[in-house]
């Protein structure tokens, strides 16, 4: 009687597990332990194949803005001195350069210096103390000329104001929206020039665009193929001409 209970409550046990599992059969060979990961059983897709170019575009533009860095250096054995005649010469440079049609905001300090120098008995023309000192003072603006005609002028005139220090004369364009936009469609026209010549050495063809990306530091500004300006008594300067280079990455998929 016992063992007909014990194999009844078996019975009953193996429906309710049939009843739990709700119809879902998994059957292998060797048992649950064989069992294999369902991901495993679906096929994997081939990686799509693809052409990778690089494409490069440049277009040149003319210089429209010119900087320059323009100031003043006085020496005196008085600091005082030193100070007050750079003050005047400096003064006098600064009202030159409005006069020349300059606006404040393309004149900008960038240097205000002072020092000192002992002089030794070898300086020609120097006392023989050895406590003799000079102090020199330099002041320094960088000027922005709008007009790249003009910059021979200003520079003649800021010497003839008693500027004494002059540097880093250099063009460029103001607005280079345009001259990006220009280099950047060049570049994918050669992009897609590159793929397509790869692709036909291949023997295939291209299809649509997958990813496109610049080139970090691919647009540059270069000087070349200096020109003269020309016109008048005025210190010749050569702008020179600007080229705009532009590159972008774009990975086509192939058919």
């Amino acid at each position: 009687m016992f063992a007909k209970k014990v194999l009844y409550g078996l019975v009953v046990m193996v429906v309710v597990v049939a009843l739990t599992v709700g119809g879902l059969t998994v059957a292998r060979a060797g048992g649950p332990g064989n069992a294999q990961p369902a991901a495993a059983a679906t096929a994997q897709q081939p990686a799509e194949r693809s052409i990778t170019a690089v494409g490069t575009g440049k277009v040149t533009g003319k210089p429209d803005i010119a900087r320059v860095t323009v100031g003043v250096e006085t020496q005196a054995p008085s600091l005082q001195t030193a100070v007050d005649e750079n003050k005047a010469k400096m003064s006098g440079l600064l009202d030159t350069l409005k006069k020349l049609g300059l606006a404040d905001k393309d004149i900008r300090t960038s240097n205000y210096s002072v020092y000192t120098e002992r002089v030794s008995s070898s300086t020609p023309g120097a006392e023989a103390s050895a406590n003799q000192m000079i102090y020199h003072v330099t002041n320094q603006v960088e000027v922005t000329v709008r007009d790249v005609n003009q910059i021979g002028d200003v520079l003649d005139k800021a010497v003839a104001a008693g500027a004494n220090n002059i540097y880093g004369v250099n063009f460029s364009v103001e607005d280079t929206a345009k001259l990006e936009a220009d280099a950047r469609a060049k570049a994918v026209a050669d992009a897609k020039a590159r793929a397509e010549s790869l692709a036909q050495l291949n023997d295939v063809q291209l299809g649509e665009v997958l990813t496109v990306s610049e080139v970090v530091g691919g647009a540059m500004p270069i000087y070349r193929d200096a020109m003269g300006l020309g016109g008048g008594g005025s210190t010749p300067v050569q702008p020179g001409e600007l080229e705009m280079s532009f590159s972008v990455q774009i990975t086509y998929a192939v058919k």
